[in-house]
């Protein structure tokens, strides 16, 4: 699939990215939350320059990402690797249930492993 020219303003300057025709709702999405927070701080009197503007943005919206993280993991979002490993333990030791008990009900003596 090939890639699609998109233009996009933030604080007031054109951007061209070249992205792929179903990352476009995503990447102006993001283009409106960059735009919002740059508009914000170039408002505010201490904030000059693009350049110190968009390093502000940058920080403010990787803050609010930092947080939301933060807090989902505090409000008990799900530890994938650790269920992952608990499910390999149980899965083995189930294993080694099943080997140990495979000769129950067919009168064959346990196999020692």
């Amino acid at each position: 699939m090939s890639n699609k020219q998109v233009e996009v303003n933030i604080a007031g300057q054109p951007y061209r990215f070249a992205i792929a025709p179903e990352n476009e709702a995503a990447l102006l999405d993001a283009v409106a939350l960059v735009d919002t927070q740059m508009n914000k701080l170039r408002n505010n009197a201490s904030a000059k320059g693009v350049e110190r503007v968009a390093v502000m943005a940058a920080i403010t919206i990787a803050s609010d990402l930092l947080a939301l993280q933060r807090k989902q993991q505090s409000d008990g979002a799900i530890p994938v690797d650790a269920i992952r490993a608990r499910i390999r333990e149980l899965n083995e030791r189930a294993d080694e249930a099943l080997r140990q008990y495979a000769h129950v009900g067919t009168g064959a003596p346990a196999q020692q492993g």
